[in-house]
């Protein structure tokens, strides 16, 4: 019995109170990513990390060939070191590869995230503003909000994606 009257409370709150709650709020959602992929600003910073990438990976490449240049004089010099020295030294210079390729791999993540902040900051601020203005109950961004499915209706992806166009972003860089 007290089972029946827990399911009859749940389907009476849902049929007349839920129901009309689900009605009455306006959500609206965007996509972020295609935010970033589409606009001008997303597709400048990704230009400028691929410049600063492409960069850091011939530095890299140089890196490697001096390494094995290193590597090379050391093996024609081992006759003259004995096996102790010849493995520090090659357990230094693999440190430093290692080094040096971790500290390229933090720039190349600090420059990501100082590219696309500023990008993420305005974007938020515009889907607060057409919130705000068109009176929305919720806006969710569909790739942290886990939506399934949704009415194209209800997508402000471009919207969001024109207004970020016509807006200038201040870098944090």
């Amino acid at each position: 019995m007290k089972h029946f009257r827990l399911v009859l409370l749940v389907l009476t709150v849902f049929v007349f109170g839920g129901a009309g709650l689900a009605a009455a709020a306006k959500i609206g959602y965007f996509d972020l990513q295609t935010v970033l992929d589409q606009s001008k600003a997303g597709q400048n910073a990704k230009e400028e990390f691929k410049r600063e990438k492409d960069r850091m990976k011939a530095e890299m490449d140089d890196k490697g060939r001096q390494f094995k240049s290193a590597r090379e004089e050391l093996d024609k010099k081992k006759s003259a070191m004995d096996d102790a020295a010849k493995n520090r030294k090659l357990a230094e210079l693999e440190m430093e590869a290692q080094k040096y390729a971790m500290e390229s791999q933090n720039k190349l993540g600090k420059l990501s995230n100082d590219l696309m902040a500023p990008i993420v900051d305005r974007t938020l601020e515009i889907v607060r503003n057409i919130g705000k203005s068109e009176k929305y109950d919720y806006i969710i961004e569909v790739g942290k909000g886990g939506i399934v499915w949704a009415q194209d209706k209800d997508d402000l992806t471009k919207k969001v994606l024109q207004e970020l166009d016509k807006s200038s972003i201040p870098s944090k860089r």
